[in-house]
């Protein structure tokens, strides 16, 4: 187990998930006022008891909060948070991580492919990258790896590492009077191609894979 850290400097909610998309915490926004507790939270109207007078509600002062801090105690090597010891969220959808020291990632069964989805409006993203409708869908936080094990036979495999981007592009929603509008599209793209040996191991895997289909035809 490790402890991560989480600081929200931005004007917006930040939702954390865990691998399997379940909600592990809510970071409130960090740009924001608020009021001292300590300097009371009486909002009824006070009365003066002689002339009867109003007088407005006794409300703490405002005092501004520039970030809010959570620290994850009991963090699993295998989550993918672990890595990091500190994880910033700031405005325009911007992650900062910073590196745990010395960190050696846990052991996968191959191929492993490293997934990282970008995005400047959203938080996370989900892909079932498996075609089977039965699979899972993986979950993305925006600006944040993955490591995961592939399927050999999968798009993913050739690649060390995969991207989901999400874009804005120009759409012609009103075709005859040529309308354009905005539409955000994830784009996806492999890099980091692996080494001859290990995509001739694929191949393998893949013919393979065609004989039992075929066998299983007959």
């Amino acid at each position: 187990m490790v402890k991560v850290r989480f600081v929200n400097e931005s004007s917006e909610k930040v939702t954390l998930y865990r691998t399997d998309g379940s909600v592990l915490r809510v970071l409130e926004s960090g740009k924001r006022w608020n009021r001292d507790p300590k300097e009371g939270t009486l909002d009824t109207v006070h009365v003066d008891e002689v002339h009867g007078q109003k007088f407005p509600p006794r409300r703490a002062r405002p005092y501004w909060i520039a970030q809010t801090e959570w620290t994850y105690e009991e963090c699993h090597d295998s989550e993918i948070y672990a890595p990091y010891r500190t994880i910033i969220f700031e405005d325009g959808n911007v992650v900062k991580l910073k590196r745990r020291p010395f960190w050696k990632p846990p052991q996968m069964a191959w191929p492993i492919v490293t997934f990282l989805f970008n995005s400047h409006r959203m938080k996370m993203h989900k892909q079932r990258l498996d075609h089977h409708q039965a699979a899972d869908a993986s979950v993305f936080h925006n600006g944040i790896p993955v490591r995961l094990t592939t399927d050999p036979l999968s798009k993913y495999a050739p690649y060390r590492k995969w991207f989901f981007s999400e874009t804005m592009v120009l759409k012609d929603v009103n075709p005859p009077y040529r309308t354009m509008a905005e539409t955000y599209e994830i784009t996806e793209h492999g890099e980091s191609k692996r080494p001859a040996a290990e995509l001739e191991k694929i191949e393998q895997l893949k013919k393979k894979a065609e004989e039992r289909k075929k066998l299983s035809l007959f």
